[in-house]
C-alpha cells in the first residue's frame, strides 16, 4: 500500500463555517415557515461540499441541492439523514445506487420516469422525485403548459412517487418583470395539476434572488445557493442584508527581488517598473484562480496594506509591487489575496468576490468555484 503524501503549498483557501451558518440562519429567519434547501452544487460553489454541508446540517438545514451524481454520493457519505435533490440528469446505470442511498430525482421526460420505475421495481423501491417545470428559462423542465398532462401521465409509474414541483428562475432582481412572469406561469401549472388531483407536497421556485424579491415566491422551499456564500445577484443587497463572504484566499511571499528603473517583469514584460522597485513573488496564478485579465489596478493586501499587482499573471504565481511595505515583509509573510479575514478594518481587506468579477469582467459565481479548484482549503469553525 503506497504512501498517503501530505503537501503542504504557500497559498491556500480559508473557509469560515460560522459565516455561512449566519448566512443560512438569515435567509432562514426571511424565508419563515418556508424551509431553506442550501444548493452546494459545483462543489458548495468553491467552498467545498462535504465540510459545507457538514457544518450546515449541524445548524439545522435539512435539504441540499447537487447537480450531479458524485455530488450526491460526497454529501451522503457526510450527511446520512439529510434529504437530497438531484437536480441534473442521471446516467441510467447509476439510478440503482442513488436510489438505495435515498437521493430525491429531478423528474422532466417520460423517458426518465419510465427508466426510474423500472429500476425502483427491481429494487424493492419507490423513487421519490420532484418534477421540474420549464416557466421560461427554455433550459430543463416540463413547459409549464403541458404540466398537468405531464403529472397524470406520472400515475402510470407504480415506482415512481411525486414528492415535490419546482421550477427555476432565468433572471435575478435585474429583472423583476420576468420573474413575475415566471410566478405566474409556474402558479397556472400548479393549479391544472391540482385540476386533475395531482397535488405535490413541496412547492419551490425561489433561488436567492427568489428569496429577496417577495414573499409570493417562497412556497414551500427555497433553494439558496449564492446567498449562503455571502453573494447576492445584485452587489448591494448582501451588506444590507447582513451576510458575510465565506472564502478568503491568502498566499505566502516567496521571491523578493529588487528590479531595476525601466525594467519589465513577467510574460511578455507586461510589468514595467519607473524606479528602483521591489518585486513580491506569491505561489498563486490562474491555475488557481486567479484570474488571468486581472488588471494592475488590482491589489493583495498585507496587515491592511495595498500591494499592487504587476504584470500578467502567471499560471502558478503572480508578481506584487512591495514598495509600501519594503522595510516590513519577508519572505514566507502571508498576503491577503481576496476576503475578509477579520483582521484589519474593512477599507484594508481583499477585494471581494463582486469587485474581483467586475475586474475580470465576469461573475462572482465563476470567480469563487475557480478558487476552489486547486487551492488546499483550511476551515475555520
Amino acid at each position: 500500500m503506497g504512501r498517503k503524501w501530505r503537501v503542504r503549498r504557500p497559498a491556500w483557501v480559508e473557509i469560515y463555517l460560522d459565516r455561512i451558518a449566519a448566512n443560512a440562519r438569515l435567509f432562514q429567519r426571511k424565508l419563515g415557515r418556508a424551509q431553506l434547501a442550501a444548493v452546494v452544487k459545483a462543489d458548495a460553489y468553491g467552498h467545498g461540499i462535504e465540510g459545507v454541508s457538514a457544518a450546515l446540517y449541524r445548524s439545522g438545514v435539512r435539504w441540499f441541492c447537487v447537480s450531479t451524481g458524485d455530488e450526491a454520493h460526497r454529501l451522503r457519505d457526510v450527511c446520512p439523514r439529510a434529504r437530497i435533490l438531484l437536480m441534473g440528469p442521471v446516467d441510467r446505470r447509476d439510478l440503482r445506487d442513488l436510489l438505495l442511498r435515498n437521493v430525491t430525482f429531478t423528474l422532466f421526460t417520460i423517458d426518465f420516469a419510465d427508466e426510474l420505475d423500472s429500476v425502483a421495481s427491481r429494487a424493492g423501491r419507490r423513487a421519490v422525485v420532484h418534477l421540474k417545470i420549464d416557466s421560461g428559462m427554455n433550459r430543463l423542465g416540463v413547459p409549464w403548459r403541458q404540466a398537468g398532462d405531464f403529472s397524470l401521465r406520472l400515475g402510470l409509474f407504480r415506482g415512481v412517487s411525486v414528492e415535490g414541483v419546482y421550477s427555476h428562475l432565468a433572471t435575478a432582481l435585474e429583472n423583476p418583470s420576468f420573474m413575475q412572469i415566471q410566478r405566474r406561469r409556474f402558479e397556472r401549472s400548479l393549479q391544472e395539476m391540482r385540476r386533475l388531483g395531482v397535488i405535490p407536497r413541496i412547492r419551490h421556485l425561489a433561488n436567492t434572488g427568489g428569496v429577496l424579491v417577495s414573499r409570493a415566491f417562497h412556497y414551500d422551499m427555497a433553494r439558496v445557493g449564492l446567498g449562503l456564500y455571502g453573494v447576492t445577484p445584485q452587489e448591494s443587497h448582501a451588506a444590507r442584508l447582513g451576510l458575510s463572504e465565506a472564502m478568503v484566499v491568502k498566499a505566502r511571499l516567496i521571491s523578493v527581488k529588487w528590479v531595476e528603473p525601466g525594467e519589465g517583469v513577467g510574460y511578455g514584460l507586461a510589468g514595467r517598473v519607473r524606479k528602483l522597485t521591489p518585486v513580491g513573488v506569491v505561489q498563486v496564478g490562474y491555475a488557481d484562480g486567479l484570474d488571468w485579465r486581472r488588471g494592475a489596478d488590482s491589489v493583495a493586501h498585507f496587515r491592511g496594506r495595498p500591494l499592487p499587482f504587476l504584470g500578467r499573471i502567471c499560471m502558478d504565481q503572480s508578481f506584487l509591487d512591495l514598495t509600501a511595505v519594503a522595510d516590513d515583509i519577508s519572505v514566507g509573510d502571508p498576503i491577503l489575496i481576496l476576503g475578509d479575514d477579520g483582521l484589519f478594518p474593512a477599507q484594508s481587506r481583499g477585494p471581494d468576490f463582486w469587485e474581483m468579477s467586475k475586474v475580470t469582467g465576469t461573475i462572482p459565481y465563476e470567480v469563487m468555484t475557480d478558487f476552489g479548484k486547486r487551492l488546499p482549503r483550511i476551515y475555520k469553525p
